[in-house]
């Protein structure tokens, strides 16, 4: 009912929120009565916190709204951790990882999470390009490690092949 114990797809907790069909009511956002229309292409909505809202899709994750007179353009797409957004007062783009959000464009925006305590903001912004690093280096190591192997595998290839004929052929003239 509230968001206890729901989880994201990432498996961290969900905001603490009721959400129904005319109401949600949450812990920063206050309570909000809100009825919606669809009118053929037109959404229409009445928020008692946000006021007079019609929208429509323009694209696949673009739409645009007019907002009590205001307009509105709104994009956000994803791929895999990568976010980009696109609002009337600028573009955003992001990256989501298992500490949290880096915000490329407004580091300001970022968050990171370690042992249940969410900062964000520049420490925030800070920690995460921390964690990146250590992760890119991990990563690379890791790379390094396999490619290494695999060098290695096919340097011996060759030589294991001549050691093998040189075997097969000095036993050939000791047998004949």
């Amino acid at each position: 009912m509230i968001g206890l114990g729901k989880k994201d797809e990432d498996g961290k907790q969900v905001r603490i929120e009721h959400r129904g069909k005319y109401t949600r009511a949450s812990r920063t956002g206050g309570v909000a009565v809100r009825a919606e229309e669809k009118v053929g292409p037109l959404n229409l909505t009445a928020n008692s916190s946000k006021g007079l809202r019609a929208s429509t899709r323009v694209a696949n994750g673009t739409r645009v709204a007019l907002q009590n007179g205001r307009f509105q353009l709104i994009g956000r797409w994803r791929a895999g951790p990568l976010g980009f957004n696109l609002s009337k007062t600028g573009v955003s783009a992001s990256v989501k990882n298992k500490a949290g959000t880096f915000n490329f464009l407004e580091p300001q925006y970022s968050s990171f999470k370690f042992a249940g305590v969410q900062l964000r903001g520049k420490k925030a912004a800070q920690l995460q390009v921390i964690y990146m690093l250590i992760t890119a280096a991990v990563v690379l190591l890791a790379f390094m490690a396999r490619a290494a192997i695999y060098l290695l595998w096919l340097l011996a290839l060759p030589i294991l092949f001549v050691w093998d004929l040189l075997v097969g052929f000095v036993q050939g003239v000791r047998d004949a």
